[in-house]
């Protein structure tokens, strides 16, 4: 069997390069979430004086986005004008023609930049095309490409997936060969989490109305169905009684809101229950955590962010056993894993971790250990350049 690609930490540099690399992203929008901030995190990382990036969206920049452009980044809004334009073919090639970028990246989650990505491929030369894959199948079907994202899928040059489980899932699931695959695996900035500003800490439980003696679990996604509120809202629901100290704090936004706001109340879960919405203070929220919850389905997640953040501030986390997240999180050790979406084992794990301090503390402590290790911001940004590099070189030899 071919082996998979494997990229070293870094490629030595060419001697006076004639000019920088050319890397381009094409994507839908780029909102608050997982695979959106890891492009943000690559496209603002990149070594300038080795690579020159360009962004394109096909709708508007997104909250992401916005950021990505207030940073310098260069990027196009608007390519696509509506759900039936035929012309964002030739507004696309027209950039990609003036660019020429030597390597474009389209993420598996943006369904619509894959399919006009390959489509522009057929008409320009569009350097060589990544897809980075951040999902483990989708929550209609266990495979993460259609019979239309398989027409392009031969002349794309590289596959990244976020680990060895996700690289074999593609392999056994989607039938990518192993040779056409490369490992990438999610990476943060683990300083942004340590060292926390106790007076914010302070500020945030005045803001949520948290008592000091209480216990706050925290769960960091959006609100969506692959997610599994419910089953953090139906574990409050066997505690509230016996454990009111408790407090459950929903950070993210989205589709469910109302729906999960309408579900607490149901369950009469009061005050015990608070929807913070979208937030950009992700790690002060977690280091005023004592626990990280993510009891995701199985069906969708694959290496979350939020997961590795919670770990980097030493903070336990209880995630379903999905995805890569057996990858990340040994049972019992750095963290606990249970049955997906599963309410029963969900509030089994909460009590044993906010009665078991010294259980609690030293998995956080693991878990940073594991960060440092596995999933730092700069391997992530390494490989990232490694691969860029590779296929730019193969391109032009």
């Amino acid at each position: 069997m071919m082996s998979r690609t494997s990229i070293p930490a870094r490629l030595p540099r060419q001697r006076e390069p004639s000019r920088r690399i050319r890397f381009a992203v094409l994507v839908s929008t780029l909102p608050t979430g997982g695979a959106e901030r890891v492009t943000f995190n690559v496209l603002t990382q990149l070594d300038p004086e080795r690579f020159e990036s360009e962004v394109y969206f096909l709708k508007e920049p997104g909250t992401v986005g916005q950021e990505l452009l207030e940073r310098g980044v260069r990027g196009i809004p608007h390519l696509w004008k509506h759900r039936y334009d035929p012309f964002v073919v030739l507004r696309l090639s027209r950039r990609l023609r003036a660019f020429s970028p030597d390597v474009l990246l389209v993420l598996n989650c943006h369904r619509n930049a894959m399919f006009w990505g390959g489509l522009c491929s057929l008409l320009v030369d569009v350097g060589a095309r990544v897809i980075a894959v951040h999902h483990t199948g989708t929550m209609k079907s266990p495979k993460n490409f259609n019979w239309v994202d398989r027409l392009f899928l031969r002349s794309t040059s590289s596959i990244i997936a976020l680990s060895e489980s996700h690289a074999r899932y593609l392999e056994r699931v989607d039938g990518i060969p192993p040779a056409k695959t490369t490992i990438i695996e999610n990476g943060i900035l683990p300083a942004l989490y340590e060292n926390p500003d106790v007076d914010r800490i302070r500020s945030l439980r005045n803001e949520f109305s948290l008592p000091e003696e209480s216990k706050v679990v925290v769960m960091v996604a959006g609100l969506r169905p692959e997610k599994a509120h419910e089953a953090l809202l139906q574990a409050a629901s066997r505690l509230v009684r016996d454990r009111p100290d408790i407090r459950y704090l929903v950070v993210g936004d989205g589709p469910r809101r109302q729906e999960l706001e309408q579900m607490a109340h149901g369950l009469n879960l009061g005050l015990s229950v608070t929807f913070a919405g979208e937030r950009s203070d992700i790690p002060d929220l977690l280091n005023l955590a004592d626990l990280l919850v993510l009891p995701s389905y199985a069906a969708v997640e694959t290496l979350p962010l939020s997961i590795m953040e919670a770990m980097a501030a030493g903070v336990p986390v209880i995630a379903s056993r999905v995805g890569s997240v057996p990858d990340m999180i040994e049972d019992g050790v750095n963290g606990r894993l249970i049955s997906p979406g599963n309410a029963e084992d969900l509030a089994s794990a909460i009590i044993e971790l906010i009665d078991n301090e010294p259980l609690a503390r030293a998995m956080g402590s693991t878990a940073r250990r594991t960060v440092h290790e596995k999933y730092t911001l700069g391997q992530m940004v390494d490989k990232y350049s490694a691969l860029i590099e590779r296929l730019a070189a193969a391109r032009h030899s």
